[in-house]
């Protein structure tokens, strides 16, 4: 898989250095949990979401009036909040009973999408994507609140990632849809929301013995600029 995704990244950065390209910027805020299944169920209840950010250079490669490809570099945060009904090691860590741990990882992201655009003959172009996103992390923490009347912030630490075994290559599957207006002569505005989902399983679930991947949204706005 990975030699896969190797060469198509190649085949982006061949396209990227050859042709007319978009570049700009990025941001978005959004929710990020941990994917489930039949396993994790009986834990579901304990699991909730936990704010997510990211940020990056956008570029944009268009093939034709309607089809484009589109890569970058991101800036990522994935994460989970679990509350805890007993005394338990998370990542490490001794967290006590009624706590609840909220961890989340950095990751370096390359999104690798293929864009369609809707043709409306006017300022304002619909558009949808989709593809996958190759990521690798960089570091992660784990932030442990209590609730009395208000939360109360109980420890924050960093994770050692090396020392916990994390799998630190990601690989996601993500699409979403959104809108863009050309406001000058080769400058862009966009916004857009997108929804991804790990393909691999880099998360070790506290109490059971399983592994999964994140899923989540965002909702996002960015700048472009056309490079002659």
């Amino acid at each position: 898989m990975r030699s896969l995704f190797v060469s198509l990244l190649f085949l982006f950065a061949s396209g990227f250095a050859l042709a007319q390209v978009n570049v700009g910027f990025r941001a978005a805020y959004g929710q990020s949990n941990l994917r489930t299944d039949d396993q994790l169920d009986l834990l579901s209840d304990q699991f909730s979401s936990a704010s997510s950010t990211n940020a990056g250079l956008y570029v944009e490669l268009p093939v034709s009036e309607v089809f484009s490809l589109r890569s970058g570099l991101e800036i990522n945060r994935r994460g989970t909040s679990l509350r805890l009904d007993e005394s338990v090691e998370v990542f490490g860590f001794d967290l006590p009973f009624g706590a609840t741990a909220k961890t989340r990882f950095t990751y370096v992201d390359v999104p690798l999408l293929a864009q369609v655009h809707v043709p409306t003959g006017s300022v304002l172009r619909p558009y949808a994507f989709g593809g996958a996103s190759l990521g690798y992390a960089t570091g992660g923490n784990i932030r442990t609140t209590a609730r009395a009347i208000i939360d109360f912030n109980l420890m924050t630490t960093n994770i050692d990632l090396d020392a916990i075994n994390y799998e630190r290559f990601h690989v996601a599957a993500l699409g979403g849809v959104g809108v863009k207006a050309e406001v000058a002569q080769g400058f862009s505005v966009f916004a857009e929301g997108r929804y991804e989902q790990s393909l691999t399983q880099p998360y070790d679930v506290p109490v059971l013995n399983a592994k999964t991947g994140f899923k989540g949204f965002n909702f996002g706005a960015g700048v472009a600029f056309t490079l002659q």
